[in-house]
């Protein structure tokens, strides 16, 4: 007589989002290793710039399209980097237990990369280098709400001399946030910012994600 006998699940790694924070680190830690020149110079053949490719659509077949993607990996500075690693490491790892590590990566590339040539093409400096990731991690917020609409998000409130914890659903935050992004495109404050690259790339999350969503083996996904 045979007798079936259940394995434990093998715990999986996910590389995905450790991976693009120490990607993201390097690049950081180069260009603050050299000089100011060198960093501009790195800035411009890394990130991605709108006078070449507008009206250049056979530069999307070159090395532009390339640096559609290596944009994503450099940062104007430190305060920059932090602060896209901070929502990277908080809805990528999340975004990454549901989709898995491979197209988590892919999620992250193809709407960055997709979030810059939109901001290139609506960029008012045609000369300036569009770089950071925050297309990319704005993709992350928006297949964050798709994969786990019913989660929740701790708040740190300061009450007097004491912080009270509190959990808020997420997606009332990223409501938030979003609509903050939408109103800068409208401010006068949005030429150093791409922020329509931030709101492009939160969509595309959403339609990416739904996309590879019909791949998922997990029955529930919550962010506990």
């Amino acid at each position: 007589m045979f007798v079936r006998v259940d394995e434990k699940p093998r715990k999986r790694w996910h590389w995905a989002t450790p991976l693009i924070v120490l990607a993201c680190l390097a690049v950081a830690i180069w260009q603050a290793l050299i000089v100011p020149e060198e960093r501009f110079q790195l800035a411009r053949a890394w990130g991605t710039v709108p006078a070449e490719l507008r009206g250049n659509l056979g530069g999307l077949l070159d090395h532009n399209a390339l640096r559609l993607l290596t944009a994503l990996f450099v940062h104007g500075d430190w305060t920059h980097l932090f602060g896209n690693l901070l929502f990277l490491g908080l809805f990528g790892s999340a975004v990454e237990r549901a989709l898995k590590p491979w197209r988590l990566l892919i999620l992250f590339l193809v709407a960055g990369g997709a979030a810059n040539l939109f901001a290139a093409t609506l960029a008012t400096t045609a000369s300036a280098p569009i770089i950071g990731s925050s297309g990319a991690v704005s993709a992350l917020i928006g297949a964050f709400v798709l994969l786990y609409p019913h989660s929740h998000l701790g708040v740190v409130l300061p009450l007097g001399l004491y912080f009270q914890l509190v959990r808020v659903p997420a997606i009332h935050l990223i409501g938030m946030w979003l609509l903050f992004q939408v109103l800068e495109t409208m401010g006068s404050r949005s030429g150093a910012i791409a922020w329509w690259a931030h709101v492009f790339g939160f969509v595309n999350g959403v339609i990416l994600a739904l996309a590879l969503r019909p791949w998922l083996y997990r029955k529930d996904a919550r962010l506990l």
